[in-house]
């Protein structure tokens, strides 16, 4: 009777194990979202050399105008290499 509620403990504690598994949060899904900053090389999306990337520039490389707006820090209407480094 022992080896009977030993084996229905041990299997319940695999299933439960198999489930925590298949619900937890994919480790990307559970950085802040600062952490999900993607990372830009500022000297091929600076195309005219500027030193500064236009809103067009960044449209290119798949920047949206809100991801734009976010990411310009200063309003300047242009984003710095500054401004794009992940702290």
């Amino acid at each position: 009777m022992k080896k009977v509620i030993f084996a229905a403990l041990l299997g319940l504690g695999f299933s439960v194990t198999a489930y925590a598994q298949q619900i937890s949060t994919p480790s990307s899904a559970a950085k802040p979202a600062a952490a999900q900053v993607k990372k830009y090389d500022f000297k091929t999306m600076d195309e005219d050399g500027d030193g500064k990337i236009s809103v067009a520039e960044a449209k290119k490389y798949g920047i949206t105008v809100t991801e734009f707006k976010k990411l310009d820090k200063d309003n300047s209407g242009f984003l710095t290499q500054r401004e794009l480094e992940v702290e």
